[in-house]
């Protein structure tokens, strides 16, 4: 008994009838997907090319060594904190977004000080005057830097101001946004607070004699 076919041998298969972009979307839809699941690196990364001009390394570097002078007229530095979780926001008194977030990074900096780590707000304002004014006019107490428009702004690129780092206890870049809105600052408060309770690497599995 001679057997038939279900379909006509002359007609295309479905996968063959199928169009070029129907093939295309089925192959390459799963590894389109996957790219989109970014990594926090990838997602710091990207967040820190969009506010910073300098490459990854450059502002590693930048971080590292520059030298900040704060309100009270010490030298301080970011190298000083290596270990701790550090909040650094670039503001400017004539800078209303900045003006409007610093209460908000103010409450986060006593926050965060319960573990030991910081927010340092970076005057990025020619006149270091125009920062002590707005600083004793709102009575915030945050640890301030006068900075100018050319140093560590300078050597970062900034695209932008306000620009706000988490940096996390390496010192590497794990958060960087732009802008005063509530969502930049949500961000940068959910990753300062992440990163504060995670406990340092050298005191896990150690144990008090």
């Amino acid at each position: 008994m001679t057997s038939h076919p279900l379909r006509n041998p002359a007609e295309p298969s479905r996968a063959r009838r199928a169009p070029a972009p129907a093939r295309l979307v089925r192959r390459f839809a799963a590894p389109m997907l996957a790219l989109l699941v970014l990594t926090p690196a990838a997602h710091a990364a990207a967040g820190a090319a969009r506010v910073l001009g300098a490459t990854p390394e450059t502002a590693r570097h930048a971080l590292a060594t520059a030298t900040l002078h704060t309100l009270d007229g010490h030298d301080d530095s970011l190298a000083r904190l290596r270990g701790h979780v550090v909040v650094v926001n670039f503001w400017a008194s004539w800078c209303a977004p900045c003006r409007r977030e610093m209460p908000r990074l103010a409450a986060l900096d006593a926050e965060l000080a319960a573990h030991g780590d910081h927010v340092i707000a970076v005057s990025i304002d020619d006149d270091p005057a125009n920062a002590r004014r707005f600083l004793a006019t709102h009575a915030l107490a945050l640890p301030v830097a006068v900075d100018g428009p050319n140093g560590l702004a300078r050597a970062l690129d900034l695209q932008q101001v306000p620009v706000t780092l988490v940096l996390d206890r390496d010192g590497s870049i794990a958060c960087a946004v732009g802008g005063g809105d509530e969502a930049s600052l949500a961000r940068v408060s959910e990753t300062a607070r992440r990163l504060a309770a995670r406990a340092p690497v050298a005191s896990v599995g150690s144990e008090t004699p």
